[in-house]
């Protein structure tokens, strides 16, 4: 996939590169053109079937290309290796999902102490003021992505190649339950509604909630810049944004203080079960290099590299028609 990408985006071809949060030096799709052509890793656990087979969309089986018996030969080591890595993510996950419980609780006291009256008041002050100007547009669509992930390298984040220098950013501010996500939700409620092309970005811990809503027709940009998990500001160093809003400031403190020891307690359990299924997918991606390199001498490289050649001539007939 990287050699294809490098292929079309020589020839000019705009590239997107979807990296793969288990190891975030692989790609687990690159898309070609606007839009026009996508190679996706279809394996598990990301399994992907085809849509309209044949008429639209291809299977590329590059097991063809690997020599059985010497599979064969090293079935058992790959059956331990395979095991074990199931293990891991099963172990990262349950981190995870303390993770998200602790997230969970922290949200609790804010939303107990806030006055919801402020709260709408100032998201549709600012959410006006994001759509001010803003039309339908006939490539309407919501496309919903990710800017970061969760790695055996630790977050990794790639905001900075999503908005350029000239974005006119909006920056948000706020603990978890203070209204940050109350006022996003609303603004991509409004965006669906009015038919504006967008990008929606959603948090790599939990994907029901989004951290970036960027309007790519006007080079506008809404950012949760919260630093307790995924810092998207310090990518953007030197930045000035358009306007801010700290919803912490909003909170009446003397309220929440009661339940600044719970608070902290919350915090320390989430970025625990995060630092600790990070290390659980950093064993998997250990043993995943272990596994691979069976498959790699067993791999014939000179019949896959004619097969990338003639799949990059299928594209290139595709991209001309």
């Amino acid at each position: 996939m990287k050699e294809i990408g490098q292929h079309f985006g020589n020839q000019g071809y705009d590239i997107e590169y979807h990296w793969c949060s288990s190891d975030p030096d692989s790609l687990d799709g690159v898309v070609i053109g606007s839009h026009q052509v996508a190679v996706l890793d279809g394996t598990a656990p990301h399994v992907i079937d085809p849509r309209y087979p044949g008429a639209v969309d291809e299977i590329v089986n590059l097991g063809q290309y690997w020599q059985r018996s010497a599979l064969a030969d090293n079935r058992a080591g790959i059956i331990e290796i395979s095991d074990q890595i199931s293990f891991c993510f099963q172990q990262a996950y349950h981190r995870l999902a303390e993770a998200h419980m602790a997230l969970q609780e922290w949200t609790v006291y804010p939303q107990k102490v806030r006055d919801d009256r402020v709260i709408a008041r100032n998201t549709l002050a600012l959410v006006e003021d994001f759509l001010q100007g803003t039309e339908g547009s006939p490539h309407t669509g919501v496309r919903h992505l990710f800017a970061g992930a969760i790695t055996p390298a630790g977050i990794i984040l790639k905001v900075e190649h999503i908005l350029e220098a000239d974005t006119a950013l909006y920056a948000l501010k706020g603990s978890p339950g203070s209204g940050v996500r109350d006022l996003i939700g609303h603004l991509v409620h409004m965006i669906e509604l009015s038919g504006v092309r967008a990008e929606i970005f959603h948090n790599p811990l939990d994907p029901a909630q989004i951290d970036i809503v960027f309007l790519p027709d006007y080079q506008r940009a809404l950012l949760y810049t919260g630093d307790y998990m995924f810092p998207y500001a310090e990518q953007l160093t030197g930045t000035r944004y358009k306007r801010q809003l700290d919803f912490d400031q909003l909170l009446p403190q003397e309220a929440l203080n009661p339940y600044a020891k719970r608070i902290a307690l919350a915090k320390e359990r989430l970025e625990n079960g995060i630092r600790e299924s990070v290390e659980w997918i950093a064993l998997a991606k250990q043993l995943h290099d272990r596994l691979e390199d069976f498959y790699v001498k067993a791999m014939d490289f000179p019949s896959l590299d004619q097969h990338r050649d003639d799949l990059i001539e299928d594209i290139e007939r595709l991209l001309n028609q």
